[in-house]
């Protein structure tokens, strides 16, 4: 026999394999679809075997010991100890299905050759039926029929009697067979419902996983577009530093030698820092096309980005009196982006709604609005997540970056993103609602 055929007949995928799986075979673990349930189910098993033990000690009890003729105190206590343990075959189903099955077969194939024994014990086949009942639905064909053929063996070896009364076995031989498809169609039917319940909790754990990527995904492709647009920023300062550097000896009289030395020193860590950044900004933008060459956006150009959300159908209302200070070029792009990607959010998924933004200054701070319908931002945790979305997530790590407040979540039929970003440069305290 192949390797193939050999793992085929342990599984019990074959009929020899399925009658070896019901005889010594090991009993699959029980699926559960929750710890309640297995909990429930062992415990209304012990407590079956518990009335049964009760119901036996009753019986002895009122004289009966299992045989057709007493045998006094010690028959009676000797068939209480084979019922009780018997019994005890009902709570092993719970967990070891075929185990229990085979108690409940071999009680009632073996008891009869005990001499002075009934050839039918009552209790015994009804612990036979309630293992078999809990071993056919949990396993399904061919080795439910194997179950059902190795059942009836003991009905047709012991319930004819003499002289042979055939009617009886036939009766139960019908009855097992409505009930062996009985328990194949719920078995079938509770295996199907098992298998649907750990597909679904599959599928939400992958749309978990590639939900938790994409956002990842999201605010990677968010950090490296910052460190582009922080590129031009930064690097301005760094020119201004080096120019400054390297004509401060021409602007500045009577200037020693260490000093110009050390105006010399600042101007070269400053292009080497400019080198670096290039070469960094290399790494960035690698196959993603070419460079932007135009200048970062600001507070500036909301304006027009207005304007181009009007012309595209939107309904927009913009208001932004004019600012007090001038504002930190990083402060104004990130404003900028903010509510670019709140217009775009907009549009995709509220469509035709009319679309609020607020931009003011005050208290050294820049707050920025941008409601869409009639909806008003409320409180999100203490990050700002708010709504779960990829653009929110690129939000979130721009106004990290300036140690910033964000706010954003449904409310009224619409959306609302509400954001305050510090003026000078210094992160915001944190608790405060933007």
């Amino acid at each position: 026999m192949s390797e193939r055929l050999r793992a085929s007949a342990r599984a019990g995928g074959t009929v020899p394999g399925a009658l070896v799986q019901v005889l010594i075979g090991r009993d699959d673990r029980p699926r559960w679809r929750s710890a309640a349930q297995r909990r429930l189910v062992y415990a209304a098993a012990w407590l079956a075997w518990a009335l049964m033990a009760l119901l036996s000690l009753i019986a002895v009890l009122g004289g009966y010991n299992g045989q057709h003729g007493g045998q006094g105190a010690v028959g009676e206590a000797a068939w209480l100890a084979v019922a009780v343990a018997v019994s005890a075959a009902v709570p092993i189903a719970a967990r070891y299905a075929l185990l229990g099955w085979r108690i409940g077969l071999l009680s009632v194939l073996v008891t009869p050759l005990i001499p002075g024994q009934n050839h039918v014990d009552t209790g015994f086949y009804c612990v036979l039926a309630i293992t078999y009942a809990v071993a056919g639905t949990r396993y399904g064909t061919p080795r439910l029929r194997w179950m059902g053929a190795l059942t009836l063996i003991p009905v047709w070896l012991w319930t004819p009697g003499q002289p042979p009364d055939l009617a009886y076995p036939l009766r139960v031989t019908i009855i097992l067979a409505a009930a062996t498809g009985l328990l194949y169609a719920t078995g079938r039917w509770r295996r199907d419902r098992l298998a649907l319940t750990v597909q679904r909790r599959q599928a939400r754990e992958q749309a978990e996983l590639a939900r938790l990527r994409g956002e990842r995904s999201a605010v990677l492709e968010e950090r490296a577009r910052i460190a582009r647009e922080m590129h031009d920023i930064v690097a301005h300062h760094m020119s201004m530093i080096a120019v400054q550097a390297e004509t401060a000896p021409y602007r500045l009289c009577g200037l020693t030698g260490p000093a110009e030395r050390e105006f010399a020193a600042l101007s070269t860590a400053a292009r080497e820092a400019l080198a670096d950044m290039r070469r960094l900004l290399g790494v960035l933008r690698e196959g993603d096309g070419a460079a932007e060459l135009a200048p970062q956006p600001g507070l500036a150009d909301v304006p027009a980005l207005a304007d181009t959300a009007r012309r595209a159908g939107a309904e927009v209302t913009l208001t932004m009196p004019p600012l007090d200070t001038e504002v930190p070029p990083v402060v104004a792009l990130t404003a900028y982006r903010i509510i670019q990607e709140s217009l775009s959010n907009a549009g995709r998924h509220a469509p035709g709604a009319p679309v609020r933004i607020e931009v003011e200054q005050g208290n050294g701070t820049i707050r920025v609005g941008v409601v869409n319908g009639a909806g008003e931002a409320r409180q999100t945790d203490g990050n700002g997540t708010g709504q779960a979305g990829h653009g929110l997530a690129g939000m979130r790590e721009r106004v990290a970056l300036l140690g910033g407040r964000l706010q954003a979540g449904p409310g009224d039929g619409g959306f609302a993103v509400r954001v305050e970003l510090p003026a000078s440069g210094t992160a915001l305290p944190a608790g405060g609602a933007p």
